[in-house]
Protein backbone atom coordinates (compact mmCIF):
# COMPACT_ATOMS: atom_id res chain seq x y z
CA UNK A 1 0.00 0.00 0.00
CA UNK A 2 1.34 3.38 -0.77
CA UNK A 3 2.21 5.22 2.22
CA UNK A 4 2.63 9.37 2.70
CA UNK A 5 4.30 11.31 5.46
CA UNK A 6 3.02 14.67 4.26
CA UNK A 7 1.03 15.86 0.95
CA UNK A 8 3.64 14.35 -1.64
CA UNK A 9 3.46 13.18 -4.91
CA UNK A 10 4.93 9.52 -5.94
CA UNK A 11 5.03 7.61 -9.15
CA UNK A 12 2.95 4.55 -9.90
CA UNK A 13 3.43 1.36 -11.88
CA UNK A 14 1.08 -1.55 -12.57
CA UNK A 15 1.36 -2.62 -9.07
CA UNK A 16 -1.47 0.50 -8.05
CA UNK A 17 -3.81 0.17 -10.48
CA UNK A 18 -6.24 -0.81 -8.16
CA UNK A 19 -5.58 1.92 -6.27
CA UNK A 20 -6.00 4.24 -9.11
CA UNK A 21 -9.22 2.55 -10.11
CA UNK A 22 -10.59 3.47 -6.69
CA UNK A 23 -9.45 7.47 -6.71
CA UNK A 24 -10.77 7.51 -10.45
CA UNK A 25 -13.68 6.52 -9.16
CA UNK A 26 -14.02 8.13 -6.89
CA UNK A 27 -13.65 11.60 -9.09
CA UNK A 28 -16.19 9.91 -11.47
CA UNK A 29 -18.41 7.53 -10.50
CA UNK A 30 -17.10 4.19 -12.36
CA UNK A 31 -19.18 0.85 -12.65
CA UNK A 32 -16.48 -1.97 -10.34
CA UNK A 33 -17.09 -4.72 -12.76
CA UNK A 34 -14.45 -2.42 -14.60
CA UNK A 35 -11.82 -2.62 -12.31
CA UNK A 36 -9.55 -5.63 -13.96
CA UNK A 37 -10.71 -4.51 -17.42
CA UNK A 38 -9.27 -0.58 -16.53
CA UNK A 39 -6.18 -1.70 -14.58
CA UNK A 40 -5.56 -3.85 -17.64
CA UNK A 41 -5.73 -1.18 -19.71
CA UNK A 42 -3.46 0.84 -17.46
CA UNK A 43 -0.53 -1.66 -17.72
CA UNK A 44 -0.84 -1.24 -21.68
CA UNK A 45 -0.51 2.48 -21.23
CA UNK A 46 2.51 1.85 -19.46
CA UNK A 47 4.03 -0.19 -21.62
CA UNK A 48 3.37 1.76 -24.47
CA UNK A 49 5.35 4.61 -22.84
CA UNK A 50 2.61 6.07 -20.50
CA UNK A 51 3.29 7.49 -17.18
CA UNK A 52 1.23 8.00 -13.87
CA UNK A 53 1.38 9.45 -11.09
CA UNK A 54 -0.53 9.65 -7.40
CA UNK A 55 -0.91 12.56 -4.67
CA UNK A 56 -1.76 12.07 -1.13
CA UNK A 57 -1.15 12.74 2.53
CA UNK A 58 -0.67 9.39 4.92
CA UNK A 59 -2.50 6.58 3.45
CA UNK A 60 -5.16 8.44 1.98
CA UNK A 61 -4.82 8.91 -1.96
CA UNK A 62 -6.38 12.39 -2.83
CA UNK A 63 -5.61 12.32 -6.85
CA UNK A 64 -4.09 10.68 -9.57
CA UNK A 65 -2.88 11.61 -12.85
CA UNK A 66 -1.53 9.75 -16.06
CA UNK A 67 0.17 10.74 -18.94
CA UNK A 68 -0.18 8.56 -22.38
CA UNK A 69 1.25 9.39 -26.09
CA UNK A 70 -0.72 9.90 -28.83
CA UNK A 71 -0.20 7.79 -31.68
CA UNK A 72 1.27 9.28 -34.58
CA UNK A 73 1.96 12.62 -33.11
CA UNK A 74 5.27 12.42 -31.39
CA UNK A 75 6.01 14.36 -28.59
CA UNK A 76 2.14 14.66 -27.54
CA UNK A 77 0.77 13.56 -24.80
CA UNK A 78 -3.02 12.72 -23.17
CA UNK A 79 -3.60 14.08 -19.78
CA UNK A 80 -6.13 12.34 -17.86
CA UNK A 81 -6.71 12.52 -13.70
CA UNK A 82 -8.03 14.73 -10.62
CA UNK A 83 -8.60 15.16 -7.06
CA UNK A 84 -10.99 13.75 -5.51
CA UNK A 85 -14.17 15.77 -4.44
CA UNK A 86 -13.50 15.71 -0.50
CA UNK A 87 -9.65 16.98 -0.69
CA UNK A 88 -10.40 19.11 -3.26
CA UNK A 89 -9.39 23.16 -2.53
CA UNK A 90 -6.17 22.50 -0.82
CA UNK A 91 -3.27 23.02 -3.63
CA UNK A 92 -2.90 19.27 -4.12
CA UNK A 93 -4.18 19.72 -7.77
CA UNK A 94 -1.70 22.58 -7.92
CA UNK A 95 1.29 21.00 -7.58
CA UNK A 96 0.38 17.90 -8.80
CA UNK A 97 -0.30 19.49 -12.29
CA UNK A 98 2.82 21.30 -11.80
CA UNK A 99 4.76 17.88 -11.42
CA UNK A 100 3.71 17.18 -14.28
CA UNK A 101 4.34 19.79 -16.22
CA UNK A 102 7.89 20.00 -15.01
CA UNK A 103 8.65 16.18 -15.76
CA UNK A 104 6.83 17.01 -19.44
CA UNK A 105 9.30 19.69 -19.92
CA UNK A 106 12.57 17.84 -18.85
CA UNK A 107 11.38 15.36 -21.24
CA UNK A 108 11.24 17.34 -24.54
CA UNK A 109 7.75 16.29 -24.18
CA UNK A 110 6.14 18.82 -26.74
CA UNK A 111 2.53 19.35 -25.51
CA UNK A 112 0.18 18.34 -23.23
CA UNK A 113 -3.59 17.59 -24.21
CA UNK A 114 -7.20 17.29 -22.27
CA UNK A 115 -10.53 16.66 -23.56
CA UNK A 116 -12.94 18.71 -21.78
CA UNK A 117 -16.62 19.02 -22.49
CA UNK A 118 -17.20 22.70 -22.10
CA UNK A 119 -15.02 25.77 -21.61
CA UNK A 120 -17.11 26.73 -18.10
CA UNK A 121 -16.36 22.90 -16.21
CA UNK A 122 -14.73 23.38 -12.85
CA UNK A 123 -11.89 21.20 -14.80
CA UNK A 124 -11.40 23.45 -17.56
CA UNK A 125 -11.19 26.46 -15.86
CA UNK A 126 -8.68 25.29 -13.77
CA UNK A 127 -6.66 24.21 -16.42
CA UNK A 128 -6.93 27.28 -18.50
CA UNK A 129 -5.88 29.39 -15.09
CA UNK A 130 -2.34 27.24 -15.09
CA UNK A 131 -0.96 27.81 -18.76
CA UNK A 132 -3.50 25.48 -20.69
CA UNK A 133 -4.72 27.53 -23.62
CA UNK A 134 -7.35 25.97 -26.43
CA UNK A 135 -6.23 23.99 -28.81
CA UNK A 136 -8.87 22.83 -31.26
CA UNK A 137 -13.13 22.24 -30.84
CA UNK A 138 -13.73 18.62 -32.26
CA UNK A 139 -17.61 17.96 -33.08
CA UNK A 140 -19.77 14.93 -33.69
CA UNK A 141 -22.61 14.55 -36.32
CA UNK A 142 -25.23 12.00 -36.50
CA UNK A 143 -27.51 10.87 -39.42
CA UNK A 144 -30.23 8.99 -38.71
CA UNK A 145 -32.57 8.97 -42.02
CA UNK A 146 -30.51 6.76 -44.10
CA UNK A 147 -33.86 5.79 -46.01
CA UNK A 148 -33.65 8.89 -47.45
CA UNK A 149 -29.64 9.26 -48.94
CA UNK A 150 -28.95 10.88 -52.73
CA UNK A 151 -28.11 7.77 -54.94
CA UNK A 152 -25.05 7.40 -56.08
CA UNK A 153 -23.83 10.46 -57.91
CA UNK A 154 -22.76 9.57 -61.97
CA UNK A 155 -20.02 10.58 -63.76
CA UNK A 156 -17.27 10.43 -60.94
CA UNK A 157 -13.57 11.02 -62.51
CA UNK A 158 -13.04 7.82 -61.41
CA UNK A 159 -13.82 4.22 -59.56
CA UNK A 160 -15.00 3.30 -55.99
CA UNK A 161 -12.48 0.08 -55.16
CA UNK A 162 -12.07 -2.40 -52.29
CA UNK A 163 -8.37 -3.90 -51.90
CA UNK A 164 -7.26 -7.11 -50.62
CA UNK A 165 -5.86 -6.83 -46.54
CA UNK A 166 -2.50 -5.93 -46.92
CA UNK A 167 -3.08 -3.65 -49.71
CA UNK A 168 -5.86 -1.90 -48.52
CA UNK A 169 -3.60 -1.06 -45.84
CA UNK A 170 -0.82 0.05 -47.46
CA UNK A 171 -2.89 2.16 -49.58
CA UNK A 172 -4.90 3.86 -46.58
CA UNK A 173 -1.56 4.88 -44.68
CA UNK A 174 -0.60 6.53 -47.92
CA UNK A 175 -3.40 8.37 -48.98
CA UNK A 176 -4.22 9.84 -45.71
CA UNK A 177 -0.75 11.11 -45.98
CA UNK A 178 -1.48 12.74 -49.23
CA UNK A 179 -4.74 13.86 -47.92
CA UNK A 180 -4.15 15.62 -44.70
CA UNK A 181 -0.19 16.13 -44.11
CA UNK A 182 -0.49 20.28 -44.15
CA UNK A 183 -4.06 19.93 -41.64
CA UNK A 184 -3.93 20.75 -38.21
CA UNK A 185 -5.85 17.76 -37.58
CA UNK A 186 -4.24 15.13 -39.61
CA UNK A 187 -2.76 12.55 -36.87
CA UNK A 188 -0.76 10.03 -38.69
CA UNK A 189 -1.63 6.35 -38.82
CA UNK A 190 1.09 3.46 -38.88
CA UNK A 191 0.39 0.22 -41.07
CA UNK A 192 0.51 -1.98 -38.18
CA UNK A 193 -2.05 0.30 -36.71
CA UNK A 194 -4.14 0.10 -39.05
CA UNK A 195 -4.20 -3.43 -39.53
CA UNK A 196 -4.87 -4.13 -36.01
CA UNK A 197 -7.70 -1.70 -35.83
CA UNK A 198 -9.61 -2.76 -39.15
CA UNK A 199 -12.27 -5.31 -38.90
CA UNK A 200 -12.58 -6.17 -42.49
CA UNK A 201 -10.94 -4.82 -45.27
CA UNK A 202 -14.24 -4.23 -47.06
CA UNK A 203 -14.72 -1.15 -44.41
CA UNK A 204 -12.15 0.45 -46.46
CA UNK A 205 -13.59 2.07 -49.38
CA UNK A 206 -10.90 4.14 -52.15
CA UNK A 207 -11.42 6.37 -55.11
CA UNK A 208 -9.04 4.98 -57.34
CA UNK A 209 -8.37 7.52 -60.45
CA UNK A 210 -6.40 6.16 -63.90
CA UNK A 211 -5.55 2.98 -61.88
CA UNK A 212 -4.07 4.82 -58.55
CA UNK A 213 -6.24 5.27 -55.08
CA UNK A 214 -6.32 8.92 -54.69
CA UNK A 215 -9.20 9.21 -52.03
CA UNK A 216 -10.64 6.44 -49.20
CA UNK A 217 -13.18 6.44 -46.47
CA UNK A 218 -13.15 4.07 -43.20
CA UNK A 219 -16.35 3.39 -42.46
CA UNK A 220 -17.67 0.26 -39.82
CA UNK A 221 -20.67 -1.22 -38.83
CA UNK A 222 -20.61 -0.99 -34.39
CA UNK A 223 -21.77 -3.87 -31.94
CA UNK A 224 -24.67 -1.96 -30.96
CA UNK A 225 -25.98 -1.11 -34.60
CA UNK A 226 -24.37 2.36 -35.09
CA UNK A 227 -22.30 3.14 -37.99
CA UNK A 228 -19.06 5.12 -37.99
CA UNK A 229 -17.30 7.02 -40.97
CA UNK A 230 -13.62 8.01 -40.05
CA UNK A 231 -11.56 8.66 -41.06
CA UNK A 232 -12.44 10.59 -44.81
CA UNK A 233 -10.03 12.32 -47.33
CA UNK A 234 -9.26 12.97 -51.01
CA UNK A 235 -5.46 13.63 -51.49
CA UNK A 236 -4.89 17.55 -52.09
CA UNK A 237 -4.38 17.56 -56.02
CA UNK A 238 -7.43 15.41 -56.50
CA UNK A 239 -9.41 17.68 -54.15
CA UNK A 240 -12.82 19.42 -55.35
CA UNK A 241 -13.89 16.98 -58.38
CA UNK A 242 -17.11 15.04 -56.32
CA UNK A 243 -15.16 12.49 -55.25
CA UNK A 244 -15.29 12.91 -51.19
CA UNK A 245 -18.98 13.46 -51.52
CA UNK A 246 -18.80 10.11 -54.14
CA UNK A 247 -17.07 8.18 -51.17
CA UNK A 248 -19.22 9.55 -48.62
CA UNK A 249 -22.36 8.37 -49.99
CA UNK A 250 -20.83 4.87 -51.33
CA UNK A 251 -20.02 3.86 -47.50
CA UNK A 252 -23.30 5.23 -46.34
CA UNK A 253 -25.13 2.96 -48.71
CA UNK A 254 -23.29 0.17 -47.50
CA UNK A 255 -23.80 0.75 -43.93
CA UNK A 256 -27.52 1.08 -44.61
CA UNK A 257 -27.39 -2.14 -46.89
CA UNK A 258 -25.58 -3.72 -43.69
CA UNK A 259 -28.44 -2.67 -41.21
CA UNK A 260 -27.09 0.36 -39.97
CA UNK A 261 -29.56 2.49 -37.58
CA UNK A 262 -27.29 5.62 -37.27
CA UNK A 263 -24.22 7.05 -38.62
CA UNK A 264 -22.11 9.11 -36.89
CA UNK A 265 -19.03 10.91 -38.04
CA UNK A 266 -16.60 13.38 -35.76
CA UNK A 267 -14.10 16.20 -37.13
CA UNK A 268 -12.71 19.85 -36.06
CA UNK A 269 -14.96 22.76 -35.96
CA UNK A 270 -12.57 24.16 -38.43
CA UNK A 271 -12.74 21.68 -40.79
CA UNK A 272 -15.19 23.97 -42.93
CA UNK A 273 -15.43 21.75 -46.14
CA UNK A 274 -16.14 18.78 -44.73
CA UNK A 275 -18.57 20.20 -42.00
CA UNK A 276 -20.59 21.52 -45.24
CA UNK A 277 -20.29 18.22 -46.75
CA UNK A 278 -22.20 16.16 -43.49
CA UNK A 279 -24.62 18.66 -43.03
CA UNK A 280 -25.86 18.81 -47.05
CA UNK A 281 -26.32 15.01 -46.40
CA UNK A 282 -28.37 15.39 -43.77
CA UNK A 283 -26.45 14.79 -40.42
CA UNK A 284 -26.84 16.87 -37.74
CA UNK A 285 -24.33 18.25 -34.62
CA UNK A 286 -25.39 16.30 -31.46
CA UNK A 287 -22.51 16.85 -29.74
CA UNK A 288 -19.30 18.72 -29.38
CA UNK A 289 -16.00 19.07 -26.84
CA UNK A 290 -12.55 20.81 -26.88
CA UNK A 291 -9.31 20.02 -26.39
CA UNK A 292 -7.09 22.31 -24.10
CA UNK A 293 -3.34 22.11 -24.89
CA UNK A 294 -0.05 23.11 -22.37
CA UNK A 295 3.17 23.63 -24.21
CA UNK A 296 5.56 22.47 -21.41
CA UNK A 297 9.19 23.42 -23.12
CA UNK A 298 8.08 27.56 -22.02
CA UNK A 299 7.69 26.01 -18.60
CA UNK A 300 11.26 24.95 -18.00
CA UNK A 301 12.71 28.16 -16.74
CA UNK A 302 9.14 28.47 -13.65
Amino acid sequence: MMSFSHDEIQAAGPAEGAALFVVRAAISPTDAGQLLAWTQELEERLELGGRAWTVGRGRRLAGYATLDPVPGLPGVYDLEGGIVPARRRRGLGTMLLRHLQREAAMADVRQLSCRVVGLQDAAAQFLLRRDFYVEHEECLLQLFDLDGLPPLPAGLPGEIKMFPLTQAVGEFVRVYEESFSAMPWSQPYAAAEVAAALARPEDLLFAVVEGIAVGVVWHELLPDGRGRIEPIGIARRHQGRGLGRGLMLAALHDLRRRGARAVEIGLWRQNTPAMNLYKSLGFLEVANWYYLACDPEGLKAE
